[in-house]
């Protein structure tokens, strides 16, 4: 845990990483991952990309004198999918995630990109900035594109465009079950496609099977299931609303209204 870990902290150094191209990325897939107290030579953009981390840093550490508080004051931030935190160098941090998998990118930039940032901390993402970040991690991108991409991601940063995380970060509910449903009905709430039950269990950090088996346990249904009852729920909530099954057709994807009447017959 973060509260045991002992505050005595190391050099990380970085900066050599970014001399070529100006940044420096690395990715992380390490189930279970935990890094003590340490700082690095640059700074650092961290984000989740399934499953949590917590972090947790000094902000009085940091070089830059206008992101300085009182001395020992620290913040901490828990990060999922959507959300990032910003440390400039010589930042004091620490960062752990959740048990299971997890997949979390990192990018470092030189000072003097950042040295007219005021946006350090936690930070939401929109939906353009994490498209940008997932391509920066494409295993085919060049360094020609990738150097596009982090001069994007960070004029939106530097301009402060980006929502700053609150102070506290509404905790997910503890079931398995919930949190997938949750993924669902937000994607449903801001018209987008619902994700597929293997980017579900990806984005929990969890396996495929391990998903399958809370939901037999705590609704005896499958996953495939419940999605279906979500979609089908929410398509009757747009109904009720006044609009037409064909409106409510196109809205949810469905190649005709007789595929929506389907649903809506076969999932009571």
């Amino acid at each position: 845990m973060i509260a045991s870990m002992s505050r005595a902290s190391h050099l990380s150094p970085k900066l050599h990483l970014t001399a070529s191209h100006g940044f420096a990325l690395h990715e992380s897939r390490q189930p279970g991952f935990q890094r003590a107290w340490h700082m690095h030579d640059c700074g650092m953009l961290l984000w989740p990309r399934s499953g949590r981390l917590r972090t947790v840093w000094d902000a009085s550490s940091g070089s830059s004198e206008e992101t300085a508080t009182a001395t020992g004051a620290t913040h901490d931030a828990t990060l999922v999918r959507g959300t990032a935190v910003l440390l400039p160098a010589s930042t004091t941090h620490v960062t752990t995630s959740d048990p299971g998998r997890q997949h979390h990118g990192e990018l470092y930039l030189p000072p003097d990109r950042l040295h007219q940032c005021r946006q350090f901390g936690g930070l939401h993402l929109d939906a353009a900035t994490v498209a940008m970040l997932e391509a920066l991690l494409a295993p085919t991108i060049t360094p020609t594109s990738a150097a596009w991409l982090v001069r994007a991601v960070v004029e939106q940063i530097v301009a402060g465009r980006l929502p700053s995380l609150p102070a506290e970060v509404p905790a997910e509910p503890a079931s398995i079950v919930l949190r997938m449903v949750r993924r669902f009905t937000v994607a449903l709430e801001c018209d987008r496609p619902l994700p597929s039950i293997d980017a579900v269990a990806a984005d929990l950090g969890i396996s495929l099977r391990r998903l399958q088996r809370a939901c037999q346990i705590e609704l005896g249904a499958s996953p495939v299931e419940i999605r279906r009852r979500v979609l089908a729920s929410h398509a009757r909530a747009l109904l009720a609303s006044g609009q037409t099954a064909a409106q409510v057709s196109v809205q949810l994807g469905f190649a005709s209204s007789g595929h929506l009447h389907r649903l809506l017959r076969e999932v009571t």
